[in-house]
């Protein structure tokens, strides 16, 4: 197996002790059953203050042996290499970030629970996360499927910014692999607003590796036409890329990559280009 199918092999798992399912751990244990070399899987276990601020001030919870027990046993039956850590603090996204760095993982998978109206809407913690991931985070949505069939990448072909054009690398790399892996059909979506900027599709079928038919190019609002296409073919998982921000822009909300994520119902994976 090449370094570039190992890519995923190292992965940390978000766990909400507050919540009964665990989404996320069961997307790591299918990525475990699928991958050949499997995963090595560390638990992050731990409260994000956001939601518990949410919560009117009620900030008492109680775990023991029992529900850790409970909580690893489908790792140990299905004999998963894991490892656990738990952890409470204020600086929740830098946390993570920061076990990305000590652990060297390659994907960080966490669940959205917050799914009104059967969407995205995820909290202030996860937005900042996103924007400071080193490696790729996966948002598994409570209501996809465990096995992917649909991948969708969302690419800007058009720009001449090489940091979009890092990005978009990095985005069909990731998706070329999850096709593989799963033996899933890869889609490609590129919009553009200005019919000044229609993509090259010569250049599209070149650098994708896509088949014609998979390949959806559309004029308009990038989130509307990449959230219409996840639903006309049924995505299972929506790649998209984000560039970091920094100083007041980080603190700023509404970016494209967000008003993509709060309009799917479906899970997504998120490739940050931090340079």
């Amino acid at each position: 197996m090449s370094s570039t199918e190992k890519i995923l092999n190292n992965v940390i798992v978000v766990i909400d002790p507050a919540e009964k399912t665990q989404f996320a751990l069961k997307r790591a244990m299918m990525m475990n059953e699928i991958l050949e070399d499997g995963v090595s899987i560390h638990l992050y276990i731990t409260f994000e203050m956001d939601k518990l601020r949410k919560g009117q001030g009620v900030f008492q919870f109680h775990c023991d042996n029992t529900w850790f027990a409970d909580l690893v046993k489908p790792l140990t039956e299905a004999n998963i290499n894991y490892t656990a850590e738990v952890f409470w603090t204020e600086d929740w996204h830098r946390s993570i970030q920061d076990m990305v760095r000590r652990r060297d993982a390659q994907l960080i998978i966490m669940s959205d629970y917050t799914t009104e109206k059967n969407q995205n809407d995820l909290s202030p913690s996860k937005w900042s996360l996103l924007r400071i991931a080193d490696c790729p985070v996966l948002i598994v949505h409570p209501t996809a499927e465990l096995q992917r069939k649909t991948i969708l990448a969302a690419v800007n072909m058009q720009t001449d910014n090489p940091r979009y054009a890092e990005l978009n690398e990095k985005i069909l790399k990731m998706s070329r692999l999850m096709a593989q892996s799963y033996g899933a059909e890869k889609h490609i979506v590129n919009a553009y607003e200005d019919s000044m900027e229609f993509p090259d599709r010569a250049k599209l079928l070149r650098d994708t590796e896509a088949d014609q038919k998979n390949i959806h190019v559309q004029q308009g609002n990038p989130a509307t036409i990449i959230s219409t296409v996840a639903d006309d073919i049924d995505a299972d998982v929506v790649v998209i890329g984000t560039l970091a921000r920094r100083g007041i822009l980080a603190a700023m909300r509404g970016n494209t990559c967000e008003e993509i994520i709060k309009r799917l119902n479906r899970d997504v994976m998120i490739i940050n280009c931090a340079h």
